[in-house]
């Protein structure tokens, strides 16, 4: 049989053998074709179509001719206009993300996106099981060329590839590995494409009831906006549904399209459901003394004021704020969760929160996001469809669980209604029963892991093992579970004969967990019995569903919660030991696994209550470090135990904070060794870990180290034991020093607010003088390193000057002194203060060059390239530095110093290259601003950073440079140098050609942002 494929030219299609498609191991691909040839009996296509409708997988049977074409969704047409857009992007790969909540039809909604694009785009889904990004990435490319020889042009076409899998490759999301390996593939079969060889339609499991980001472009019309309103409702009601305490929503709004006057009809319409205020004074910051102490007082006041409104009501608060800050943002969150603390749970959020921000500028939403609740044009295409399944499927309806779920807009009640009274009876007759025991299974995998479900076979050995042995009869499965059957569907995965069981919808799972909880089974007796009969003996098939289940920690606002789901629901029930129990059990079921003893670890040190949880603690998480003595994450949990433990002392009414300094010293030295201990051996695992390729540094040991040495000379300032400690936490301090101003964790995502000042603050204890303040020996520091230098951009202009206009010139040659002062100079300049002129500053590099040009240290041949970069700079220079070695002796000495310690790390632009001449064209990430009476430092407009990356627009202050693009690597263009630049994004490389850019330069080396092909590269 043949099967078709979309060709390079729209009017034809190509013929592939069956084999073709057979060799693609790791895709199912949409042949253009797809049940126009084949012969299908029509009970196939029925059947399928009855069993997803009742709850089962989404398979392409479904787009049988013959069956009911499914709902679209509102994502579906914003989906099919951004791969519209993305077909013609010039680059190499792309992608587009579809942010769905499980059980909102967002794979279904993925699958339809391919399926509407068959005829255009080679589509294929990704098949998960056993994922190897390599081998996937060549059959991807295969399918894109048709073949592994070079074919002509016209047998090419880009691939629409679904990626809808949870795994993750070392802690990376699968799309960013599969993302490197595609490039690498491309540039080994030297593939040059002005449009992209692959899109990636990537899907994202998301909780918008905790947390969502709301883009309101400028200039929409009428009826865009109304739509808008109706989502920001939608987004709302859905977090008013939710358990959580505290939910938010930020609304981010053109400062020309009215979204604070939106954010506030839709308060207005609210004002029946919650008890709504509006606080739109931004938080003050702007103070000289204590502006931390300052600003937290004023909300504290405020959050109490607020929480005691919501104890008193007992009703949802929905809040509209407006601040720009972050800061005093998650402070202010922070206060409420702590007030609500020891607030009875309810069954609705404390406080819901729209954060209305205005912008400048804003980027059109790069991604879809699809939501259990229905807009109102959702609602009408639903009731009308119900009325077309009725029609064909008659007396079977009533039973398609899962889209009666949808259509009837996700409410809680209608899950509910499905557990009728003969099941509850059964429940209630024998909780022990086999089949009451696979319910209570399926609900707490469906409930904790949406999409999970149970092997048939295995289920099938639990009948054995349970009824067999007893009864004189052999009950089947279907017999055992006929009692719910209504509730759950079996289907196979993909093309595989292994049948599969799960409830129909994760409503569904809530609800039947809700019951069974009502009914003397709790939370703990199913997860134990899961572990016992389910799990013991087959642990290899369930590791991943009980990882999921019992270690994963889910993001909440601020950052990670402290366990798991299932731990947190257990631990707000006040059972504790419960808690462990399950743990313990799962450490000894999976007894290579080391994750187990770490959360056992972490459970005793931050919730138990006894005289002994700290011996407890150390004793799992050294179990931990044995099952895994290499891997430095597990090590640092026994030195957040020894830190924890130090701070705190054992009374009669239990674990209490040390407010003052200690008396027990002794007891307080031998933690703090201990903890020293354990940090310093998490260091050097952390360190032999980088010998394995593309391994991450784990700083979290050296952060650690300097945590205790904190908390040790707050303790105990007066001892001998301090000394001791002043060599290991100047050396720590210089390292954070460099590796928080070169790089952060990505480029949108800052280090926490906590890091840089706990790594300050324990440098201000141990090193200043009784004459200094702390503050003046942290900058006196901070000049005498090029990382602390550049923190001054950060600051208040004035201190800036204060701090730098004093520094000298260097009498010697000391390279060190040279290029603080030149850097010293740099950042006057920008704070336009007067500063050294450039030739002077070019000479003194000049020089050093001329007496050795290999060997130097990366500030060095940053500064060269900063400083010489070919403008007006060289025709006043005689015989200047060669540009192009220099960035290669950049790279060398950027690899041997930092380079491992900055793996997987964003490397933070220091400077950008700018209009304005001198000095004056280097442009920080931090340029000055006035804001009020005062001038601080405020950092680029958030859509210019964007900008940098993608987009037509343009950065206003910045300058685009002239380059080209040869196999596959990109240079600037000047004076008939071609100097290498790295790209920021490497599948904006597409083929060779002429180009612009914008130049960023961080300490590896100049860097190409927003890569543009000029309009006569063809």
């Amino acid at each position: 049989m043949m099967y078709h494929l979309p060709s390079y030219n729209p009017s034809e299609k190509i013929s592939v053998e069956a084999t073709f498609g057979e060799s693609l191991s790791c895709l199912d691909i949409v042949w253009s074709n797809m049940f126009e040839t084949e012969d299908v009996h029509p009970d196939r296509p029925r059947q399928h179509q009855a069993q997803f409708l009742r709850g089962a997988q989404q398979k392409w049977l479904n787009f049988y001719p013959e069956n009911v074409p499914l709902v679209e969704r509102d994502g579906f047409n914003d989906l099919i206009e951004l791969i519209e857009k993305r077909k013609g992007k010039r680059c190499l790969i792309t992608d587009i993300s579809l942010r769905y909540q499980p059980g909102s039809g967002g794979s279904t909604l993925s699958m339809q996106v391919l399926w509407h694009f068959r005829k255009d785009l080679r589509c294929a889904k990704v098949i998960d099981s056993d994922l190897d990004t390599k081998e996937l990435s060549k059959q991807v490319l295969d399918l894109f060329l048709l073949s592994n020889e070079q074919h002509p042009k016209t047998n090419r076409r880009t691939v629409l590839l679904l990626l809808d899998t949870r795994e993750k490759i070392n802690d990376l999301p699968i799309k960013s590995v599969l993302w490197e390996d595609l490039i690498e593939e491309i540039h080994e079969r030297d593939i040059n494409m002005k449009t992209p060889a692959v899109i990636i339609l990537n899907c994202i499991p998301t909780d918008f009831t905790l947390k969502d980001t709301m883009i309101l472009p400028p200039r929409l019309p009428e009826g865009d906006i109304t739509q808008f309103k109706e989502k920001l409702l939608q987004q709302i009601r859905l977090q008013g549904k939710s358990l959580r305490r505290v939910a938010i929503t930020d609304l981010l709004y053109h400062e020309a399209s009215s979204g604070l006057t939106l954010a506030s009809e839709v308060l207005r319409d609210l004002s029946e459901e919650f008890t709504c205020h509006s606080l739109t004074k931004s938080f003050k910051t702007e103070t000289a003394e204590n502006k931390d102490k300052v600003f937290e007082t004023e909300i504290e006041s405020m959050v109490n004021e607020l929480h005691r409104e919501y104890v008193r009501q007992k009703d949802p608060v929905l809040l509209l704020l407006n601040n720009e800050d972050n800061k005093p943002l998650r402070y202010f969150i922070k206060s409420l969760l702590s007030e609500l603390e020891y607030t009875d749970q309810s069954d609705h959020p404390a406080f819901i929160i729209i954060n209305a921000v205005s912008k400048s500028a804003v980027r059109a939403p790069g991604d879809v996001k699809l939501k259990m609740e229905l807009l109102p044009d959702e609602k009408d295409k639903f009731a009308q469809k119900r009325q077309e399944i009725k029609k064909k499927y008659k007396k079977m309806s009533p039973k398609f669980h899962a889209f009666n779920i949808i259509q009837g807009g996700f409410k809680k009640e209608d899950a509910e209604k499905l557990i009728t009274e003969k099941m509850v009876e059964h429940i209630e007759k024998d909780t022990k029963s086999s089949s009451t025991r696979l319910l209570s299974f399926l609900a707490l995998i469906n409930s904790y892991v949406p999409g999970s479900h149970l092997l048939k076979i295995f289920c099938e050995d639990f009948i054995k093992q349970e009824e067999w042995s007893t009864d004189e009869g052999k009950h089947s499965l279907e017999r055992i579970i006929k009692p719910f059957k209504d509730l759950l569907v079996i289907f196979s995965l993909g093309e595989q004969k292994a049948y599969c069981i799960r409830l129909a919808h994760p409503m569904i799972a809530d609800a039947c967990l809700k019951m069974l909880t009502e009914h003397k089974l709790t939370r703990y007796d199913i997860a134990f019995d899961f572990l016992n009969s389910m799990v013991k003996g087959n642990e290899s098939n369930y590791g991943q569903i009980c990882k999921s289940m019992f270690i994963t920690r889910p993001k909440a606002l601020i950052e990670k919660e402290k366990f798991s789901k299932l731990i947190l629901d257990i631990i707000r029930e006040n059972k504790h030991n419960q808690c462990i129990c399950l743990l313990k059990f799962a450490s000894k079921l999976f007894s290579t696994d080391s994750f187990y003893p770490q959360a056992l670890a972490r459970l005793y040190y931050i919730e138990m209550k006894g005289e002994n949880k700290y011996k407890e603690a150390t004793n799992w998480a050294t179990e931990a470090i044995d099952r895994d003595q290499i891997n430095s994450h597990i090590r640092d949990t026994l030195g957040q135990v020894h830190k924890n433990h130090l701070s705190r002392i054992w009374t009669q009414r239990g674990w209490k904070n040390v407010r003052k300094p200690c008396t027990e010293i002794k007891t307080r030295l031998d933690i703090a060794n201990d903890a020293i201990d354990a940090f310093q051996a998490e260091e050097k695992a952390a360190k032999e870990e980088l010998e394995t390729p593309n391994t991450t540094f784990n700083n979290r040991a050296l952060f650690g180290f300097l945590q205790v040495c904190k908390d040790i000379i707050d303790l105990m300032p007066n001892i001998d034991f301090i000394n001791h400690l002043r060599e290991g936490v100047e050396q720590k301090y210089d390292f954070f020093e460099w590796y928080l101003a070169y790089s952060k964790p990505s480029f949108k995502e800052e280090e926490p607010d906590y890091f840089r000042r706990d790594v300050e603050d324990c440098y201000k204890r141990y090193f200043t003088q009784d004459t200094q303040t702390e503050e003046t020996t942290l900058n006196k520091k901070k000049k005498k390193s090029f990382g602390g230098l550049l923190h001054f951009l950060k600051s208040d202009i004035n201190e800036c000057k204060q701090n730098l206009s004093g520094i000298e010139k260097p009498w010697s040659e000391n390279e060190t002194q040279i290029i603080l002062c030149i850097l010293a100079n740099i950042i006057l300049s920008l704070s336009g203060v007067s500063s050294e002129k450039t030739e002077s500053l070019q000479a003194r590099l000049q020089k050093l060059w001329t007496t050795k040009a290999q060997g130097r240290s990366p500030e060095f041949y940053l500064l060269v390239l900063l400083l010489f970069w070919p403008e007006e700079a060289q025709k006043a220079n005689a015989n200047p530095p060669d540009l192009e070695i220099c960035v290669q002796y950049l790279s060398e000495s950027y690899e041997s110093t930092y380079g491992q310690f900055l793996r997987g790390r964003c490397l933070v632009p220091m400077f950008f290259f700018g209009k304005e001449r001198g000095l004056q064209r280097l442009v920080h990430a931090l340029k000055p601003l006035k804001k009020g009476l005062r001038l601080v430092h405020s950092k680029l407009n958030q859509i210019d950073l964007e900008l940098l990356t993608e987009g037509d627009e343009n950065v206003e202050c910045l300058q685009r440079i002239n380059g080209k693009v040869k196999n596959h690597k990109v240079f600037a263009v000047k004076d008939g140098q071609q100097i290498p630049v790295t790209p920021h994004n490497p599948a904006s490389v597409c083929k060779s050609g002429q180009v612009s850019f914008y130049l960023g330069f961080t300490i590896r080396g100049p860097v190409a942002y927003n890569i543009r092909y000029n309009n006569n590269c063809k």
